[in-house]
C-alpha cells in the first residue's frame, strides 16, 4: 500500500511540473518531461507526456521524479535560440567568475541525490556522470560561446539519462526487457518511461458519457409531469381509514397510496358537491 502511494506521489508531481511546461516544444530525445511518439491510427508523431512506470519502487520513483524536474529546470525550461533549449543553468553560467562554479555545485547536488537510489549506481556510472559535470564547467569556462555549448551539453539531462537506463536494467522485468530488444530502435520506449497521452488526462475531467436512444442521438430526459390546477381541483378526496388513521406499512397501507381492488368492492367515493349540512 505504502509502495502505491510513493509511486502516485511521484506521479503527481511530475503532473504538476508538466502542467507549466506542456505548451513548449520536446527538447529532444532526452527531455525529462514530453517526448514525441508515433501515433499507430495514423502514423504521424504525436507528443505525449513521461510518466514513471510501475515497477521502479517507491524510494527510487521519488529519486527519479525529483531528478526529472531539477534536470528539466536546469537545462529546458526557459526558452528556445539557435534550435538549442534553455534553462536556469546557462543564465546562472552568466555571471562573472562565479556562475560556472555554482552550475557545477548545482549539477554536483544532483549526482549526490542520484546515488541515493537503493539499486546503487556503480562505480563506473558514477565515474561517467562526475565526467559529464566536469566536461560541461570546462565548456562554461569559455566566454560567450562557452555558454551556447553548455546549454547544448546539458549535464544534467546526460545524467539523467544514466540513472533512468540504470533503473530499467534493474527493475524492469526480463519479459519486457526481451520484448523491447526485439523492437525497433525507433519504436522502443524510453528507458524508466511509460507514456501518457494528453488526450487521457482530458477523459478523466469529463464526467460520465451521456445516454444514448436507439437511433444514435443523444437521449434528453422528458420534463416531470406536473397536474393541472383542475385536475387536482377534480380528483376525489383520499378515504380515510379507521384504527390509528396512519397510512403506514402496519395499516395495510404505504406512503404512495394503494390501488383500489374493484373486485373487493373497493371503489372511489362520490364527489361531494354543496355545503357540508346540505344532502341529496
Amino acid at each position: 500500500m505504502a509502495n502505491a502511494i510513493g509511486k502516485y506521489a511521484a506521479k503527481k508531481l511530475l503532473r504538476k511540473q508538466m502542467d507549466r511546461y506542456k505548451t513548449k516544444e520536446v527538447g529532444g530525445d532526452k527531455d525529462p518531461y514530453f517526448a514525441m511518439v508515433k501515433n499507430p491510427r495514423n502514423g504521424k508523431m504525436k507528443k505525449v507526456k513521461k510518466q514513471i512506470p510501475d515497477y521502479i519502487p517507491e524510494h527510487d520513483a521519488k529519486i527519479l521524479a525529483k531528478m526529472r524536474s531539477r534536470a528539466y529546470k536546469l537545462d529546458m525550461c526557459l526558452f528556445n535560440f539557435m534550435g538549442i533549449r534553455f534553462g536556469w543553468s546557462s543564465v546562472i553560467g552568466l555571471i562573472p567568475a562565479f556562475g560556472d562554479v555554482i552550475d557545477a555545485l548545482l549539477a554536483f547536488l544532483l549526482f549526490l541525490r542520484c546515488r541515493k537510489v537503493e539499486c546503487g549506481l556503480g562505480n563506473g556510472l558514477e565515474l561517467y556522470m562526475m565526467i559529464n559535470i566536469i566536461v560541461d564547467f570546462g565548456i562554461g569556462l569559455v566566454p560567450f560561446i562557452g555558454d551556447l555549448g553548455d546549454a547544448a551539453f546539458k549535464a544534467n539531462t546526460r545524467n539523467l539519462r544514466l540513472l533512468e537506463e540504470r533503473l530499467d536494467k534493474v527493475y524492469k522485468p526480463k519479459a519486457q526487457q526481451q520484448a523491447e530488444a526485439s523492437m525497433r530502435p525507433e519504436d522502443r520506449p524510453q528507458p524508466a518511461t511509460v507514456y501518457e497521452d494528453f488526450s487521457d488526462e482530458d477523459n478523466d475531467m469529463k464526467g460520465p458519457p451521456p445516454a444514448y436512444d436507439g437511433s444514435g442521438g443523444v437521449r434528453v430526459p422528458q420534463p416531470a409531469r406536473v397536474r393541472s390546477e383542475r385536475e387536482r381541483r377534480d380528483e376525489p378526496p383520499a378515504p380515510k381509514r379507521s384504527g390509528t388513521g396512519g397510512r403506514g406499512w402496519l395499516n395495510g397501507g404505504s406512503k404512495r397510496e394503494r390501488e383500489r381492488d374493484v373486485e373487493m368492492g373497493e371503489v372511489d367515493a362520490p364527489a361531494r358537491s354543496g355545503t357540508r349540512g346540505s344532502r341529496r
